[in-house]
């Protein structure tokens, strides 16, 4: 993502204390405080029986790190440091793992992911949000007055974004705007200290796995996909603005992480009381080990979404492509999210397939990026966090069935009026009042 932003100017509005009610937060898993890396590493998927051990595990492969681990679902994933293929192969079929019980494994190089190449928002950043710092306590009613703070045109954007969402009547059926609902936010970290989001991040349970510590800030380093993660919480919490967001700072600065990164978030997302994991990113290779950790997500009845890429070509990036396939059915809760612009026809740049779940708005959509700013994004990235969003906001109706969300998330889309591209971008556009309206 590429964007221009100003500083907010207005932070001398009222605050008023945020009506917010926090639910208790699992305890996150215990983490390594190395980060994980990729380059020579080895990521090896083990088929375990329920009765092995970690410590078991690792007595039996000196030297490796354990990425995720779930003898339940009868799996460990390990990284092997320092060892090419044939020899880590060799290691892992030993007398010491046999004896465990492993009966397959897989191991293969640990390759990178990127979030997409966003194409560039156009347009100047504006200086404050209606409703200034509470914006967001009250949903987006609470922007009222929105028109004398933002510039003409970035309010008529805003108000036509909502309104394609159906957001204003999505909120007042589900007063709850995602209240008690955690979102995993996978991608360059959160601005933290960021004014609009104070309260809705749980840093706490989040996790820095670039930098191996317990801070998954955004940095700056002259990175280009800067502000990338704390744009696509933004979304989000747009849509849902009482869930509470768990960042996992995964891409470094460029945009880019090992799939290992990945692998241990979405651990962790799951065993911190995730429900929804946003990944604005992908790859073009496959991978048995994320395959495998987000399976066992889905297992435990938590969706993943996943933008589609933004090549503007058939065919989708990894994960999202696998969606409709033996491993992710279309009702799996793996979702491929595509964009469409304002009149609901295909973005240029997006990727598209006939697997393709469903699209949402991507274009020019006005949310959160570091330093206290406001700013434009465009991409696949920032559709994807939009039906994150909507997800989190029905969960929040008592909605626990993640069959039934799908379900319902695909029947209740707006059909698509491309007439070229339309039977390859799902079952059509994100219709946010009208999936809720199924639950209240």
């Amino acid at each position: 993502m590429q964007t221009k932003a100003r500083t907010l100017s207005c932070l001398a509005l009222v605050m008023t204390t945020l009506a917010i009610t926090s639910c208790g937060a699992p305890a996150a898993p215990a983490q390594d405080s190395a980060a994980t890396a990729g380059g020579d590493h080895r990521i090896a998927t083990l088929r375990i029986q329920q009765s092995v051990t970690r410590e078991a595990i690792l007595a039996a492969t000196p030297g490796a790190q354990i990425l995720s681990f779930d003898p339940a679902a009868g799996y460990a994933i390990l990284s092997l440091p320092g060892q090419d293929h044939q020899t880590a192969g060799t290691g892992l079929s030993g007398q010491s793992l046999r004896a465990l019980g492993v009966q397959t494994m897989t191991v293969e190089a640990d390759v990178r992911l990127s979030a997409p190449g966003d194409p560039q928002a156009s347009g100047l950043g504006i200086n404050a949000w209606a409703g200034g710092i509470n914006a967001w306590a009250g949903g987006i009613n609470a922007w009222a007055g929105g028109a004398n703070i933002l510039p003409a045109a970035d309010w008529d954007r805003a108000v036509a974004y909502w309104s394609a969402l159906g957001l204003p009547q999505a909120q007042q059926l589900v007063p709850e705007r995602g209240l008690g609902v955690r979102v995993a936010v996978l991608d360059t970290g959160v601005d933290l200290g960021h004014t609009l989001l104070q309260g809705r991040i749980d840093a706490a349970s989040g996790w820095d796995y670039v930098d191996g510590d317990a801070v998954p800030q955004e940095e700056q380093s002259g990175g280009a996909k800067y502000g990338h993660g704390t744009a696509v919480t933004g979304v989000i919490l747009q849509i849902a603005p009482n869930a509470k967001i768990v960042p996992l700072r995964v891409l470094g600065p460029d945009g880019s992480a090992p799939v290992s990164r990945v692998v241990q978030a979405i651990d962790r997302a799951v065993a911190s009381g995730a429900r929804v994991i946003n990944l604005s990113l992908g790859a073009a290779g496959d991978s048995v080990a994320l395959n495998t950790v987000i399976a066992g997500a889905l297992a435990q009845g938590v969706l993943v979404v996943n933008s589609s890429g933004n090549d503007g070509t058939e065919g989708m990036v990894y994960p999202a492509r696998n969606v409709g396939s033996l491993t992710f059915p279309a009702s799996s809760g793996l979702l491929a999210v595509g964009s469409v612009g304002p009149g609901l026809y295909k973005s240029d740049f997006t990727n598209y397939g006939a697997n393709m779940s469903l699209t949402a708005p991507g274009e020019e959509i006005l949310t959160t990026f570091p330093g206290n700013q406001v700013a434009r994004a465009t991409g696949t990235s920032f559709a994807a966090p939009a039906v994150s969003g909507a997800l989190a906001l029905a969960m929040s109706a008592g909605v626990t069935s993640p069959a039934r969300l799908v379900t319902d998330l695909r029947a209740t889309a707006r059909a698509h009026l491309d007439p070229t591209f339309k039977s390859k971008l799902g079952a059509g556009t994100l219709n946010v009042a009208a999936f809720v309206d199924t639950y209240r």
